[in-house]
């Protein structure tokens, strides 16, 4: 593994929310001036392929990396846009019996307004 690759996975693993690109950039840029945005992005996709990380699309929001690859919820509050992840046991296996065949993965978010933005 490349001192880059290593030095954005241990980023996204010591953080305690759900960074994007740009900030893993930003980050990494402390601590290798020298380091591109074009590998920042291509460390990302590569890491995400070998199922280190998960990449997390929602609709209106930027794209962000997620250290647990283990399927869970994604609460996303409408209005300060924070993500926080909650387990989610037992969803897949009652979905399985519900739909009668086998799921491969799942990606679930829910919205709510969060209590600092109530």
């Amino acid at each position: 593994m490349t001192k880059q690759r290593a030095l954005i996975l241990r980023l996204i693993r010591e953080s305690k929310r759900h960074l994007t690109a740009d900030e893993l950039y930003q980050l990494a840029k402390k601590e290798l001036p020298g380091i591109a945005l074009a590998t920042v992005y291509n460390n990302l996709i590569r890491l995400a392929e070998e199922g280190e990380i998960k990449k997390i699309t929602f609709c209106g929001h930027t794209d962000c990396y997620d250290k647990s690859i283990i399927p869970h919820i994604h609460l996303i509050c409408d209005g300060c846009g924070a993500v926080s992840d909650h387990p989610s046991e037992g969803l897949m296996e009652e979905m399985q019996q519900r739909l009668g065949f086998p799921i491969n993965e799942y990606e679930l978010a829910v919205h709510y307004t969060c209590p600092k933005c109530q």
